[in-house]
């Protein structure tokens, strides 16, 4: 199978090579267990008229929250017509499963997926549109889903690709507002404030009409919800009490605690003080009435026990340390893993290296009024870098596994204790750089950038360090003054 590290190569070619194979190793085991589309295969099977959904290994559950015990079986001689519908980084893959798997018993279909991704659909229409900040052929393929989610009636069945990046890719800005306004939000509150993703999609979702309201649009048909989830089960990310995506006045609660409540257009506060009642997405009682089925095809989980299982074929000791660690800033979390790698380095603890750290999840940078060029996961690996100088034992490396990391066409990157004096040479300046959050400027210069291309999955990002062992001096090996010192009885 080729490497889906495009210069995996040349990345283990310099510094400390070693490690960095090894770390290599365990990234691209993890990124092969992210791909949505076996797990479709897996969960939907065709036998004859009868069209099945459901296996043991994927959690399922219906639109009042009830787990899904056995597989669902539809009678295709009684299946009006089939749509498919969805957006998000994974849409594709999914889709691509759905189209392999039905074929033209699909009647019409239409996904938002990223730019820069390979078109994969033959039958199922696709749209590429902007991310992370929506652009205008966002709104005319979220035009185009919403049509066909309106076409539904009672005995038509609708799958629903969905994936993190969905919220934006699927922007439809509601009556009144523009493309712009909700583009204005995003970038305010994620980039410039550096406010969490779910805090960012709270407010967007509520300026939007068909992301989060799919449900509200299919009408009495059947709806069957593939979803690639960004966090692992149980994972809470709302850390106050909140109403929910669906809240206009949590919306208007989150700008003002950013003081952006004055500075966003008056049309979004219009808009939000309105709060019509129209565009919600659907109350819990509405929900219940539905035929609604949900399915977490993949999640983080997948990606991180690989890599785990991975460093353990390799004989190396390996620990999942937060499967995902979201919504913290890349730099301080670098330093962290930086100074945990040193006081295993140096006192084996927690675990005896050879040993690897891993963690999942979505790290912010807050930008500001910052110009430079980057990523979280190259402002990790760097921040890192500047900790783990002159070890010749401590490998980093962090990946995004949708393949692009912030507006680069990066992936991630790597570093190891040879990177500050490797830039020191070359005349840069880490420090400045990381200030104006330019890292991939030093990492490109450095050879140290990860390229995968856009991969059709989103199961948020995938750290590692590894730690290696001290090199044991032997006493022949020692010079012959230090081996005249040791041999004495009282060496001065």
């Amino acid at each position: 199978m080729p490497s889906i590290i495009n210069n995996f190569d040349k990345l283990a070619s310099h510094g400390n090579t070693r490690g960095r194979k090894i770390i290599l190793d365990i990234l691209e085991a993890g990124l092969q267990a992210s791909d949505p589309y076996d797990n479709v295969r897996k969960l939907i099977n065709l036998k004859g008229k009868k069209l099945m959904i459901g296996c043991e290994e994927i959690v399922g559950s219906t639109s009042d929250d009830k787990p899904i015990k056995k597989p669902l079986v539809f009678d295709l001689s009684k299946i009006g017509k089939i749509y498919v519908i969805g957006g998000g980084k994974a849409a594709q893959r999914q889709a691509k499963a759905l189209e392999d798997i039905l074929g033209d018993l699909i009647t019409e279909g239409y996904i938002n997926a990223k730019k820069g991704e390979p078109k994969q659909l033959r039958r199922i229409k696709v749209t590429f549109g902007g991310h992370p900040l929506p652009d205008e052929d966002c709104v005319r393929g979220s035009k185009r889903i919403l049509t066909i989610l309106k076409k539904a009636k009672k005995g038509d069945l609708v799958f629903f690709s969905e994936s993190g990046g969905s919220s934006a890719l699927m922007t439809l800005p509601g009556p009144g507002l523009t493309l712009e306004d909700v583009k204005d939000v995003t970038r305010m509150l994620y980039f410039e404030m550096g406010a969490s993703m779910w805090e960012t999609n709270t407010v967007r979702w509520n300026l939007v009409i068909l992301r989060g309201r799919e449900k509200r649009y299919v009408g009495e048909a059947t709806l069957i919800v593939l979803g690639v989830f960004e966090r692992p089960p149980g994972i809470k990310v709302n850390v106050r009490p909140t109403q929910g995506h669906g809240s206009y006045v949590e919306a208007k609660n989150i700008l003002k605690k950013y003081g952006l409540w004055e500075r966003v257009s008056q049309s979004v506060r219009d808009y939000l003080d309105k709060a019509n009642p129209k565009y919600a997405t659907l109350s819990l009682e509405e929900l219940r009435k539905k035929r609604h089925y949900h399915f977490r095809v993949i999640s983080p989980e997948y990606m991180l026990q690989a890599a785990e299982k991975k460093a353990k074929e390799l004989g190396i000791n390996a620990t999942i340390v937060a499967s995902s660690l979201s919504d913290i800033g890349a730099k301080e979390v670098g330093e962290t893993f930086a100074y945990m790698a040193q006081e295993v380095e140096n006192y084996g603890r927690p675990l005896k290296p050879p040993c690897v750290l891993i963690c999942g999840g979505e790290l912010i940078v807050k930008v500001g009024d910052k110009k430079g060029l980057g990523g979280r996961n190259q402002e990790f690996v760097l921040s890192a870098a500047t900790r783990i100088a002159e070890s010749k034992n401590i490998v980093v490396a962090s990946i995004d596994s949708d393949g692009t990391d912030g507006p680069t066409d990066a992936a991630g990157a790597i570093a190891d204790g040879y990177t500050l004096g490797k830039a020191s040479k070359m005349g840069l300046d880490i420090f400045n750089e990381l200030d104006n959050h330019n890292s991939y400027y030093v990492l490109k210069k450095l050879e140290d950038l990860l390229f995968t291309g856009a991969r059709g999955t989103n199961v948020q990002d995938l750290r590692a360090v590894y730690i290696g062992s001290r090199t044991k001096i032997t006493y022949s090996a020692l010079p012959e003054y230090l081996q005249t010192l040791i041999s004495t009885k009282n060496p001065v």
